[in-house]
């Protein structure tokens, strides 16, 4: 190793280095450089100016709909008071079928008990403190079909359902981990009398027992605050224990279990008390609400003839202007509580009410494309203190005046969601509909107010 070392040290010669420095050298000296070659090749009406403006941005706060509160996924049950934002409720709709089909109940069976087991997987509160308060819940027989036709648009109201609760005077609920409610022996007695047809078809079972409602009710007074529990509904279950005679033995203890599945309709029932906080043009503060609460919403309709005004003042029109991007800009203050911020939405996103295929011609919310390819996807900024949000080719198709439908120019912005693919990695994305949130952007009297941001070039 040492030789080799040597002999390598051996052939290095420095000088050929200053020779070749020297050489580079002398030859770049000789060559000048024109940095004008060219000029003067490209019309001047064909060079195109970069540049960014600034539009403060009309917002307004409007309540959007209960749309696509049909989920599989959670049944969410709570109630909140809030100083702003006023009451809201959420209660959950959902079917149980019988687990054993072949039972008949024998003769003259009498009720043992009536019991209904439920796992809550976690909650939702604003408050910390909230995490264990007293909830007294409530679970009523539905009168009315859960179908397709009330699962997007929450048509389901107290009329659908008996407002003498199963379990009369309800049950204390702290927060825990399970909740296991005794059940009136009259309903009990009715499902004694399902015919061998009921007990063997589902669809016959749920025509005549249609469901379940489960609800809580407010804080008392001028209490405020409040929790939401998520329920997954393959988590609940109801257990029947009778005692009956049958063809071989006299009086046995039988009981029969009730079950919900993974793919079974179920709805939040959501009410809240922020409508008389919408406004064309709020002032001092935004809110976003979360669950089908008040929302910032932009009517892009007048943004499209705010930037036609623009242009005007440009000296040209927008089918000149060409967008490179646009962005929204939602700034908000850090509140005094830093605790606060976690009850901002952590990603929003623009989307339009539609109708179509994706949900049986039933409306819903649709995202903007632009989440699935921007880099910020509207996710919170907790240094810069805002939302960013991407919205380029939808901006570029409004100035292109391919928006045609009323619908397609409102916009709601709205909590998002995400879950991505185990097997592929793919991130899709959704509406938020299971969470209650309380963010706060600036309005627009604020010294940072919400601003559109374009980079465009005017087309000569």
């Amino acid at each position: 190793m040492t030789k080799f070392w040597a002999t390598m040290t051996k052939r290095f010669n420095p000088s050929k280095i200053l020779i070749l420095a020297s050489l580079s050298l002398l030859i770049s000296s000789c060559i000048t450089v024109n940095k004008k070659a060219g000029e003067g090749l490209v019309p001047s009406d064909q060079i195109f100016d970069i540049a960014i403006q600034e539009f403060d941005l009309p917002v307004q706060m409007r309540v959007s709909d209960s749309l696509q509160t049909m989920t599989s996924g959670a049944l969410v049950v709570g109630a909140h008071k809030d100083s702003d934002l006023g009451l809201t409720t959420s209660a959950a709709a959902f079917r149980l079928y019988p687990q054993n089909d072949t039972n008949d109940f024998g003769r003259d069976p009498k009720i043992n008990y009536l019991r209904m087991y439920i796992q809550v997987s976690g909650n939702i509160v604003l408050d910390e403190a909230d995490t264990k308060i007293p909830q007294n819940i409530y679970v009523h027989r539905l009168l009315t079909d859960i179908d397709s036709l009330k699962i997007y648009n929450n048509s389901l109201s107290e009329a659908d359902y008996d407002i003498n609760p199963l379990n009369p005077g309800g049950n204390v609920y702290f927060g825990g981990d399970t909740l296991n409610m005794q059940l009136s022996n009259e309903f009990a007695k009715e499902l004694v009398t399902a015919t061998p047809a009921e007990m063997d078809s589902l669809e016959l079972f749920v025509k005549r027992f249609k469901g379940f409602v489960i609800r809580t009710e407010p804080l008392p007074g001028s209490l405020e605050g409040g929790r939401f529990n998520i329920i997954v509904p393959s988590s609940v279950n109801m257990a029947l224990s009778y005692n009956h005679v049958d063809d071989t033995i006299s009086k046995p203890d039988s009981t029969i279990y009730y079950f919900t599945t993974d793919t079974d309709l179920s709805i939040n029932l959501i009410k809240h008390g922020s409508k008389g906080l919408e406004t064309s043009g709020p002032t001092d503060k935004i809110l976003i609400e979360g669950l089908a609460g008040v929302k910032p919403y932009i009517d892009m309709e007048q943004v499209n003839n705010m930037i036609k005004s623009w242009a005007q003042s440009q000296n040209t029109t927008t089918d000149k202007i060409v967008v490179a991007k646009a962005e929204l800009i939602f700034p908000y203050e850090s509140p005094a509580n830093y605790k606060a911020l976690s009850q901002y939405p952590s990603q929003i996103f623009l989307a339009t009410r539609n109708t179509g295929t994706s949900y049986s011609n039933q409306p819903y919310y649709q995202l903007l494309s632009e989440i699935n390819i921007s880099d910020d996807k509207g996710t919170i900024n907790k240094s810069l203190l805002t939302y960013n949000l991407n919205i380029t080719t939808y901006f570029q198709n409004l100035l292109k005046g391919k928006y045609t439908k009323r619908e397609e120019l409102k916009t709601y912005m709205l909590p998002v969601a995400s879950t991505s693919n185990s097997m592929t990695g793919e991130v899709s994305y959704f509406i938020d509909n299971t969470v209650y949130y309380k963010g706060v952007i600036n309005g627009m009297s604020a010294v940072r107010k919400p601003k559109l941001r374009i980079v465009y070039a005017i087309i000569p």
